[in-house]
């Protein structure tokens, strides 16, 4: 082969990556040879080149070509099937969207041009909402209740110059509308929508409108606002068109509140994540300093709030912990006026809380460790199971599995085996029975299955176990 080929080998690599070859040379070439394998060759030989050596290597190629066929064709059903779940991406990506304020800027930005969703900021959400939708509902089947969400989704979409509508719920149907919004004209529009519907399905839909955000990552708050005008539907009546602005004059700061990371910091505060619990409280803060003045006459209310919810999600999970006053004093939450003072008093009592949550979760799992490891003993020779197990101790199965192995440093299976085995060695010592009984008495139907347990764990058969600790027999 030699250098020069060598080097050949290596730029041509560089070019075509997916090309594949055998390679052969001398004795002497034996390091660039094994050296091509980083380089596209399959396989190597050296000269001369002998038939069943040759016959080896072609082999190799043809395994290889068949592999790389079949891996080809998995990849191919794998592409056609996304692309016909396409949709259901988007759909999803849409729905996390406007309900959880999870995605930055950049990340919006991506994904509208990967799901080629083109909508010019700034961004406005519009909701139509079925009216009377439970009454409606009544005497459908769920393919008609799906139907006319589907037909009302289409009337929508028609009418949309810039914007895009996806279906969020059975009766509603969100609009993220692109382009400063004029409001006379958007309101006939959305109006004639709303007629339109009317006249096709013969169903009355009501139409809250959010604030228009030039930010991406405010199409969230902008969905929160279009909920909230919707619920004064009962005021200004069903059937309408409500402007968040109509009812809620200059109340901006309401839908900013970062609501679903305030629920991961209950849940993480619950874990005993301090980490992760900084990290959310940052993000709960950032939002809160942007509306400084309209929140801090409501901060006692707002941290009380996280305090029930998370009192009430412990409880909920089983934890019978201290109460939660021991480790945030109220007193001093009622006193608390200013930003910077409530966010220092949840940063340090959070850490004390979050360390006895530890503390209280690795005592909480020794207990049931060793509870676990007596109902295995007595039950060894029954069908004892990770789910059967976590059922009888009310938790989580993989909260228990995590728990047995890393006391036990074993898998269930493993200790259950180990129990098993160290019985019958127990009763092959000291009783006359034979193998059939010895496998029922510990757990096996099979008695097959526990002589190649036995062999395995213990390295010889159990009739040799017999024979070797005869003497020992009573």
């Amino acid at each position: 082969m030699g250098l020069d080929a060598f080097k050949k080998l290596e730029e041509l690599n560089k070019v075509y990556k997916d090309i594949r070859f055998i390679t052969y040379g001398s004795l002497n070439d034996a390091d660039y040879l094994k050296k091509s394998l980083e380089f596209g060759a399959i396989t190597y030989t050296l000269r001369p080149v002998r038939p069943s050596e040759l016959k080896k290597c072609l082999e190799e190629y043809a395994s290889y070509a068949k592999a790389k066929e079949t891996l080809e064709k998995e990849q191919h059903l794998l592409d056609m099937e996304y692309l016909q779940s396409f949709k259901l991406f988007e759909d999803k990506f849409l729905s996390v969207l406007i309900n959880e304020s999870v995605f930055d800027r950049e990340e919006i930005e991506n994904s509208f041009k990967y799901f080629d969703i083109k909508i010019q900021k700034p961004y406005t959400v519009v909701i139509f909402r079925i009216d009377n939708f439970r009454k409606y509902i009544l005497n459908k089947s769920q393919r008609e209740k799906h139907l006319i969400t589907f037909k009302i989704l289409k009337i929508i979409s028609s009418s949309l110059k810039n914007g895009k509508a996806f279906i969020n719920l059975f009766n509603e149907i969100v609009v993220i509308l692109g382009g400063d919004i004029n409001i006379s004209n958007t309101l006939e529009d959305l109006n004639n929508i709303k007629i339109k519907i009317k006249q096709d399905t013969d169903i009355l839909v009501s139409c809250g409108v959010g604030r228009t955000y030039e930010d991406a990552e405010k199409i969230h708050n902008s969905f929160l606002e279009a909920i909230a005008a919707l619920r004064y539907r009962c005021i200004v009546g069903y059937n309408s068109v409500i402007f968040i602005d109509f009812v809620e004059y200059k109340n901006t700061f309401a839908s900013s509140y970062p609501y679903q990371r305030e629920n991961q910091l209950v849940h993480t505060a619950v874990i005993g994540e301090y980490s992760y619990c900084v990290k959310l409280l940052d993000d709960i803060f950032k939002e809160i300093y942007q509306y400084k003045s309209n929140f801090e006459p409501i901060l006692s209310q707002i941290i009380m709030s996280m305090l029930i919810s998370i009192n009430r999600t412990a409880f909920e999970q089983g934890l019978k912990i201290e109460p939660i006053t021991k480790f945030f004093d109220t007193a001093t939450v009622l006193k608390i006026k200013d930003c910077d003072e409530a966010y220092n008093f949840l940063k340090t009592n959070l850490k004390s809380f979050c360390d006895y949550i530890l503390s209280f979760r690795k005592t909480k799992a020794n207990e049931i460790y060793i509870k676990a490891i007596e109902y295995i003993k007595e039950n060894y020779n029954k069908t004892v199971t990770y789910k059967s197990l976590a059922k009888y101790f009310n938790c989580n199965v993989a909260y228990f599995r995590q728990i047995f192995e890393s006391e036990s440093e074993k898998t269930l299976e493993e200790y259950i085996t180990r129990l098993r085995i160290d019985k019958a060695k127990e009763l092959i010592l000291n009783t006359h029975l034979t193998d059939d009984l010895i496998a029922l008495k510990v757990g096996y139907t099979d008695v097959n299955i526990f002589r190649q347990t036995f062999k395995r764990v213990e390295g010889i058969l159990a009739g040799d176990f017999r024979y070797i600790n005869k003497d020992k027999r009573k």
